[in-house]
């Protein structure tokens, strides 16, 4: 490494700085892809910059020129047995080597919830083998598929969103529970209203104690107990007791629709 303070050193990191501003312009124009990084002045974080730049467009490139293949055919057709066809003494030995040729391949599954061996065992040789995937090998890039992505675990995913919104929700420095609203409780100008007429909010507890859904639409009971700072003086307002929200199925992908407070 070049020491600081040596005119070789400042060459040298000028010129980075210059080869970094050309790569992240052809990121611009042959793929309209933008990454405005703003990197000190010492040479480490402009080496990086410079790799990583290098990185996003060997991916551009490859993803570019890929085609579609069945996930099967990009492990190389590897053997494997029929999931009738395996003892349950034995099924822990088949699924680890299963998920090795995965591994090996660059491809991660991962489960959000917990998921059966001989299920997941199943799903794989039943159905992500069979899925397509982009035709292309980075090193150091992983393809990432999740088992809830084709199996959707509607209940956990209505108590994480319910958890997601209060966190934000009653966090003046978050507006992420927006992202969780359908568009017209996101039009309805209560949810703004609430929040602008406290300074703060303290949540205490809360507790998801049913869930019912069905196709279209969903209801979440919880019980909690949380106070807000009126705006403009010390005084407290607390919200305790039995409330719920209301959910929307669209695009696959639960939205809030209503929240009915204690």
């Amino acid at each position: 490494m070049i020491p600081e303070g040596n005119e070789d050193f400042d060459d040298e990191i000028e010129k980075l700085k210059q080869e970094n501003e050309i790569k992240r312009m052809k990121l611009r124009l042959e793929f309209g892809a933008d990454f405005p990084i703003k990197s000190d002045s010492h040479d480490l974080s402009l080496h990086m910059e410079s790799q990583f730049l290098d990185n996003i467009l060997a991916f551009e490139r490859a993803f570019h020129n890929s085609s579609q293949i069945q996930i099967y055919d990009y492990l190389g057709k590897p053997e494997y047995l029929n999931i009738e066809m395996i003892p349950d003494s034995n099924l822990q030995v088949e699924l680890d080597r299963i998920m090795a040729i995965l591994n090996a391949n660059q491809i991660d599954l991962v489960t959000l919830c917990d998921v059966d061996d001989r299920e997941l065992y199943r799903f794989i040789t039943e159905e992500l083998f069979f899925a397509e995937t982009d035709n292309i090998r980075i090193e150091g890039m992983v393809n990432t598929f999740t088992y809830e992505e084709f199996h959707p675990n509607h209940e956990f995913d209505l108590r994480s969103s319910s958890q997601e919104f209060f966190e934000s929700f009653l966090d003046k420095k978050s507006t992420l529970f927006t992202s969780l609203l359908t568009k017209e409780a996101e039009e309805n100008a209560w949810f703004d209203h609430f929040r602008k007429a406290f300074s703060s909010f303290k949540m205490n507890s809360l507790t998801i104690t049913d869930i019912k859904f069905n196709e279209r639409d969903a209801t979440v009971q919880f019980e909690i107990d949380f106070f807000g700072v009126i705006e403009g003086s010390k005084e407290k307002h607390y919200y305790s007791g039995v409330g719920c929200l209301r959910f929307l199925y669209q695009w696959d992908y639960w939205y809030i629709q209503e929240l009915i407070l204690p």
